[in-house]
């Protein structure tokens, strides 16, 4: 092994001093950067750890704003459904008033046509009564004014007829 170790050229001495070179390199970092080093792991790691928990409440938050808006919009929902319930009762009330005052007018207006009608038929009626009676009154006075005799008699009556016959 030692002429290998002679070929490559390791003198012992050297490595030796090197490793301890190394090692006294490495205390040195150890005790001037190993508590730097570990505070800034560390402080990172409480870093990290407190992103986390921020993040976890974060979530939580958005959690419940995101359970409030759909609460909302649930309660949004039940009063549009309400509102239109609302206004479909409104609207078929109001069908139905309206029907109900188109009946009531139409009834008005029909009594109305009745009575109209009544008066029409009791002022024709009258009417007819006094025509009547004016032709029966000339009728009479002609009878009184002259003599009659059976001919004249069924001539007044026809004549009499035939004019009651044209007035109605």
């Amino acid at each position: 092994m030692g002429a290998i170790i002679d070929a490559l050229g390791i003198n012992f001495w050297t490595v030796f001093w090197q490793a301890i070179n190394v090692l006294i390199i490495l205390a040195g970092l150890y005790f001037i950067f190993w508590k730097l080093l570990i505070k800034t792991l560390i402080e990172r790691q409480e870093k990290i750890e407190g992103n986390i928990k921020e993040a976890a409440l974060a979530r939580e938050k958005a959690e419940e704003v995101l359970a409030s808006y759909e609460e909302k919009i649930d309660q949004a929902h039940q009063e549009t459904r309400a509102i239109l319930e609302k206004a479909t009762r409104l609207g078929e009330e109001t069908r139905q008033e309206i029907i109900n005052q188109a009946k009531q007018e139409a009834a008005r207006i029909l009594e109305q046509a009745r009575l109209d009608i009544e008066r029409e038929k009791r002022a024709a009626v009258a009417s007819l009564r006094s025509q009547a009676a004016d032709l029966i009154l000339t009728a009479t006075s002609r009878v009184l004014a002259r003599t009659l005799t059976p001919v004249d008699q069924e001539e007044l009556v026809r004549a009499a007829l035939t004019e009651v016959e044209r007035i109605q």
